[in-house]
């Protein structure tokens, strides 16, 4: 049988771990969930985020921001998976740049 390949999307996190921002979710490790958090603030906890060129919520013209780092949380600390959200393609790059620092920080630890 063939293992099902893990398709990237978007899922509002639960208030417990990120207030309700919505997150961008790449990966699945056994139960947890790979993420980028989503947010309208420039500064998260005194650090920068990436300034996106395009909102990837719709429905939504406000400046939006990704978190520089990935996290990891279970799979039941999000809620249902957000519909028409994507990125732009030069803000896919921007992502694209964080899960591979990440990955590169990974291998290095190991």
């Amino acid at each position: 049988m063939k293992k099902k390949r893990f398709k990237s999307h978007f899922r509002f996190g639960k208030k417990i771990l990120n207030n309700g921002h919505p997150t961008y979710i790449y990966a699945k490790v056994d139960n947890e969930y790979k993420f980028i958090g989503l947010t309208h603030a420039p500064v998260t906890k005194g650090i920068k985020n990436i300034k996106l060129d395009k909102n990837p919520n719709p429905k939504d013209e406000k400046i939006s921001y990704a978190r520089n780092r990935v996290f990891k949380a279970s799979d039941d600390k999000f809620g249902n998976k957000l519909s028409h959200w994507e990125f732009c393609d030069s803000d896919k790059d921007k992502i694209k740049k964080i899960v591979k620092y990440d990955e590169n920080k990974t291998q290095k630890k190991k």
